[in-house]
């Protein structure tokens, strides 16, 4: 059976299409709350659910006193994997030389239970409490990305790893996440899970999220390129 269409649903999908197509510019002013209403028949609870639902989406940006625009959507810069970084370090380095140092580091530290994902990743029952590190690595006081590391216990944290496997997705941001990578709950972000192995079993999950309209995430072969006869 095919998936019913909100009637919010129907009307973030027609202002999606106007800004895809061009009839709406970045900078452009939707129309009026009473205007939406009349032009897609619809109450006013309806617009404001799909207005905060394309805000979400980081499409469009209230102005306090002002309206609702079309939010400008920056040009996302590339950041490059990091093959040899240590702990502590950033996973990823922004791809223009010296600009990928990140200096301002934030750190906590504490002892939680693991979150569905990590345990399958590390092994463990979900019932187990991991050691839980987050940093956000900053350039010039923007945040880049938000790097949580996940181990069973301390000395995990800080083993060297004999190999490793990574998976890339993108989701919606948590709020936590999107407050510290400086966006909004809802907006898209690309999330690479590292999973390190000892030479018996899993050590850690190293959680790299960045704001995807913002930042581009780029592997480069680690060897030379091999040539075909």
């Amino acid at each position: 059976m095919p998936r019913r269409t909100t009637a919010y649903g129907r009307v973030a999908d027609a202002i999606r299409e106007q800004i895809a197509d061009g009839t709406l510019q970045p900078g452009d002013r939707i129309g009026s709350l009473s205007g939406l209403q009349e032009e897609f028949g619809v109450s006013d609870t309806v617009i404001l659910e799909a207005r905060k639902v394309l805000v979400a989406e980081g499409l469009l940006q209230p102005r306090p006193g002002d309206g609702t625009y079309v939010r400008e959507r920056p040009v996302p810069q590339r950041l490059v994997r990091n093959e040899s970084y240590e702990p502590g370090e950033p996973p990823f380095r922004l791809e223009q030389g010296e600009s990928g140092l990140f200096p301002d580091v934030m750190e906590e530290s504490a002892r939680v239970g693991v979150p569905a994902g990590v345990a399958r990743h590390l092994g463990i029952q979900s019932t187990r409490k991991v050691t839980r590190t987050r940093r956000v690595f900053r350039h010039e006081g923007s945040a880049v990305q938000l790097v949580t590391v996940y181990a069973a216990n301390a000395t995990d944290a800080k083993s060297p790893a004999s190999s490793s496997e990574e998976e890339v997705s993108a989701r919606p941001a948590l709020d936590a996440e999107a407050r510290a990578l400086g966006g909004v709950a809802g907006h898209l972000v690309t999330t690479a899970t590292l999973t390190e192995h000892g030479p018996s079993r899993p050590l850690r999950v190293v959680e790299t999220v960045v704001l995807t309209e913002r930042y581009t995430l780029v592997y480069r072969p680690s060897g030379p390129p091999t040539r075909s006869c």
